[in-house]
């Protein structure tokens, strides 16, 4: 039974957001992104845009769920393939990812050699479908670039103070 500091997600109705203590993930926050890459249907999306140069006879893991495991880690600040070695035995990780075990560096590495130019623009295809379905949820139809023009002077010989004015 959910109590009022608790919250159920809509991906994955075993995992509950508390407020109460317990046993705590530093990655917990990433429960709140896989909910919002739900949302947007981010695996159906990149199960049907991505395509790559696959010839795996045996896969354990397909290629959207590398990649979400990818995006995952890359938000969590593991922004290397090797972090996946570090991450086996992270219980978040397969819980958010709904999968026994993680895609290893070797798996991952494999993915990013799979990506040729065609896969590059299928991400931007992919990119392209996410930013329209926010802008459809938050009704946007304009953009805002915000410039901040504000000057700050720099005393001493404090490297790179000739970029501030770039601004």
């Amino acid at each position: 039974m959910k109590t009022v500091q608790e919250m159920a997600f809509s991906f994955n109705k075993n995992i509950l957001a508390s407020h109460t203590g317990g046993q705590l993930s530093s990655d917990g926050g990433l429960t709140l992104c896989v909910e919002l890459m739900a949302k947007f249907q981010f695996t159906n999306l990149a199960d049907n845009l991505l395509k790559f140069n696959d010839h795996r006879q045996y896969c354990q893991h397909s290629n959207s769920s590398i990649l979400m495991q990818l995006v995952l880690q890359i938000i969590a600040g593991y922004n290397t393939d090797s972090a996946a070695t570090s991450l086996v035995a992270e219980p978040l990780f397969k819980l958010l990812l709904d999968k026994p075990a993680l895609a290893s560096q070797a798996t991952i590495s494999r993915f990013w050699q799979r990506i040729d130019t065609a896969g590059v623009d299928a991400f931007q295809t992919l990119n392209q479908a996410l930013i329209d379905q926010a802008r459809l949820l938050t009704n946007q139809t304009t953009t805002i670039i915000d410039i901040d023009s504000t000057h700050s002077d720099t005393y001493g010989n404090q490297e790179a103070t000739d970029y501030n004015a770039h601004y």
